[in-house]
């Protein structure tokens, strides 16, 4: 049964991009949006499901230039592929976990400089994946 002291939080989640922790995580997000097109069955217009796109954005506060290191790597090997390997824990959820690899990660842009005098350095990329790996998910 579903109690509030079950809700997942994402207070502990952690994230590692190319097998180094990126920073201290603030947002990941991954979402997968079908493509359809239609097919007539009959008189009616139903659709049917012919690809899907895999999407995010990852934010964090920044503790070392892993985004000037990344851009630097894509100048080298413009068409390079990244990935991206997040979880979640939280102990009410039974010390469970949930995990994913997101492999063939290309960026929309590299946030190298993003400053402001007396406040943390926050990043954030927005990405697009070819492929998600589920490696664990917290059931009831």
């Amino acid at each position: 049964m579903a109690t509030v002291e079950s809700a997942l939080r994402g207070t502990y989640g952690r994230v590692w991009l190319e097998g180094e922790e990126i920073g201290i995580l603030k947002n990941i997000s991954l979402t997968v949006t079908p493509s359809y097109e239609d097919v007539i069955v009959g008189f009616t217009v139903d659709r049917q499901a012919v690809s899907i796109t895999y999407s995010g954005e990852l934010s964090f506060e920044a503790v070392n230039s892993i985004s000037s290191n990344l851009c630097a790597k894509y100048l080298k090997n413009n068409n390079m592929r990244f990935t991206i390997e997040c979880n979640l824990s939280d102990p009410a959820a039974n010390g469970k976990e949930e995990g994913y690899t997101i492999t063939g990660v290309t960026f929309d842009s590299f946030p190298v400089a993003n400053w402001k005098k007396g406040a943390l350095i926050n990043k954030t990329f927005q990405y697009r994946a070819s492929d998600v790996i589920v490696v664990d998910s917290i059931g009831e």
